[in-house]
């Protein structure tokens, strides 16, 4: 799953470093949306700390695709007059693909994360992208957690709620070496060899309380993941 110039054993730090800002984006995001609104929407019997009793189901999918190809390809021109030429073409194909998939899933009790110290530094590094940058789970649950206490908007509790992140990163490279003698040609078009690489990294959280709501926040989370293979499928050309 690491990339072709690092040792295996990046994968494991990479894999934990995620897990942690996943971690940290959850907690921050349940600590800041309940100090927000705590005490909101008193009137109707709402409380922004329902959420604390709640739980996480997070879901992570990591994905890499490697395909690559060579087409070598001969021409042979033959002059036969000023105005008249004879080419010969040919030319052949091979490609490969590897496709590495590791999903896990795992559950986070949010009133367990309160109860570590509270992040006061933003989760993610300046200049990180993809999952390892903002994934924007404190917004989703600052605007969950808003319409809890507005009146009327929700009537009863929620049942359950899912986020869903995917990032796709696609880089590659081609080399096309060409000669030219007196009458043939190799590699005259195609590039010789080519070479992609596609990592996909897709995260799903869905929040729902313990107890009788569980089946139907598990019913959730598994229709947003049969969605996101759905897509990944789509964006691989596959049916």
């Amino acid at each position: 799953m690491q990339e072709w110039h690092e040792p295996p054993e990046t994968q494991k730090i990479t894999e934990n470093r995620i897990i942690n800002h996943i971690k940290c984006e959850l907690h921050k995001g349940v600590d800041d949306a309940i100090r927000k609104y705590y005490g909101a929407g008193q009137r109707s019997g709402n409380k922004a700390d329902w959420i604390k009793h709640w739980l996480a189901t997070v879901t992570l999918k990591l994905t890499v695709d490697e395909k690559g190809s060579a087409n070598p390809g001969l021409s042979r021109v033959r002059t036969l007059s000023d105005t008249r030429s004879f080419t010969l073409g040919a030319g052949g194909n091979a490609s490969s693909e590897a496709t590495r998939i590791e999903t896990i899933s795992f559950t986070y009790p949010l009133r367990e994360l309160r109860s570590a110290r509270p992040v006061v530094n933003p989760c993610e590094k300046a200049g990180e992208l993809l999952i390892e940058g903002d994934l924007k789970i404190g917004q989703f649950l600052d605007k969950k957690i808003f319409l809890s206490t507005v009146p009327g908007t929700i009537i009863g509790p929620y049942r359950a709620f899912s986020y869903e992140v995917t990032f796709v990163v696609v880089y590659g490279s081609s080399v096309t070496p060409t000669w030219k003698l007196v009458e043939f040609k190799a590699n005259p078009d195609s590039p010789f060899l080519n070479a992609t690489r596609t990592r996909t990294h897709e995260v799903t959280i869905t929040i729902a309380p313990p107890g009788d709501a569980a089946a139907e926040a598990a019913a959730i989370h598994n229709a947003a993941l049969i969605g996101q293979a759905a897509a990944a499928a789509i964006r691989k050309g596959g049916p």
